[in-house]
């Protein structure tokens, strides 16, 4: 089949997702597509569109605006002869609604942090396929009536072929920071590590933009301590892997996660994890297997309703201070590579294949090869 994807196409969460996407599709023999939607005025870099690094590909659209108008998609989908599209959070019901109308055949999912009961007239009218890549989205969802196939995210090749080369003289900690938005509890990450007292454990800060809610707590923190470090830079991607890599372990709670893909790197790297135990986070980072899942206190809401939880500081410093311990490092490493061949990305790829057999034409079967 000839397949679109609707998608950002810059260096975040839901963009990779959506690269990744087309290189399960492109395995099963699928021919594809990008119409790559640009950031939302009002965000960081409003606009944005990325076509260097591992965005520079064929085949990519720009959209004129995140909201894309019919016409467009239209013309995308008619010139490209397209047969069925991805879509990643798009609310574009109405938009969605008229191509189906055309004929196209139309598959997505919803980060559950955003999408309320409300939504699903809509996108009941707007999507053959609505799948879910968490088990607790898909339970929410089915509290509502809507049954989602599950697709189990893996780890993708790009991840697990880095390696590794972790200094031997400290314990480095990374937490991945992205453009520290409020999901991110940066504050009660760098309290819980100050508080530790060991000199040989290290903690690497690395975001894309300076934050100017935790800017400056930030490098007041860095001040105080020098076993901090900060890494203000967004790499490219090849770099951004190699330096996740050649930490011991990833620190990556949230209040608040639509898939959490710190996370899927670190079991790509065997890496250990310390995160809060509050799902999704938990479906990945497995307490005393690959993990050490801390107490989440509720401490806000996310527009759809779904609590926030900040991780309990205490245990977090305790956490910081076991996996100090090489033989408890090591311990959660081989539970890491356990959940790596758990999560393989063979995985991924077969749910991908069943949900474009859901749409596909009778009588269309899919490649051989795959």
């Amino acid at each position: 089949m000839r397949i679109g994807i609707v998608t950002k196409w810059f260096n975040r969460g839901q963009p990779i997702v959506g690269r990744h996407l087309r290189s399960a599709l492109g395995e099963l023999g699928h021919e594809t597509f990008v119409l790559a939607r640009p950031m939302k005025e009002g965000r960081r870099r409003p606009g944005l569109i990325q076509r260097d690094d591992v965005w520079d590909q064929p085949e990519v659209t720009e959209a004129s605006s995140f909201e894309v108008p019919l016409n467009e998609y239209a013309e995308w989908v008619e010139s490209r002869g397209i047969d069925a599209i991805f879509c990643d959070q798009n609310y574009q019901f109405e938009e969605l609604t008229a191509l189906r109308g055309q004929g196209l055949r139309v598959i997505g999912r919803f980060v559950w942090e955003m999408f309320r009961k409300q939504h699903l007239p809509g996108a009941l009218e707007a999507y053959d396929v609505i799948y879910s890549l968490t088990q607790c989205e898909r339970e929410r969802y089915r509290s509502w009536g809507l049954e989602t196939p599950l697709v189990t995210w893996g780890c993708h090749p790009e991840v697990t072929t880095v390696e590794r080369d972790p200094d031997p003289e400290v314990v480095r900690f990374i937490f991945p920071g992205g453009y520290l938005g409020h999901r991110k509890p940066i504050r009660e990450v760098v309290d819980a590590f100050a508080s530790t007292r060991n000199p040989d454990l290290r903690l690497l800060v690395k975001f894309q933009l300076e934050s100017p809610k935790h800017g400056e707590h930030l490098q007041e923190a860095a001040a105080r301590d020098s076993r901090i470090e900060l890494l203000v830079v967004d790499q490219p991607r090849a770099e951004h892997l190699r330096t996740f890599a050649d930490c011991h372990v990833c620190v990556t709670p949230s209040r608040w996660e639509g898939l959490g893909l710190p996370l899927f790197e670190a079991l790509s790297f065997g890496m250990p994890i310390i995160t809060n135990d509050n799902p999704p986070m938990n479906e990945v980072a497995i307490d005393e297997v690959n993990a050490i899942c801390v107490t989440g206190h509720q401490d806000s809401h996310t527009k759809s309703g779904l609590p926030g939880f900040a991780p309990d500081v205490e245990e977090m410093a305790a956490a910081f201070g076991r996996l100090g311990d090489p033989a408890e490092r090591e311990r959660l490493t081989e539970g890491a590579i356990q959940e790596r061949e758990r999560r393989s990305w063979s995985r991924t790829v077969e749910g991908i294949a069943g949900l474009v057999e859901m749409v596909a034409p009778v009588g269309v079967s899919q490649p051989a090869d795959r």
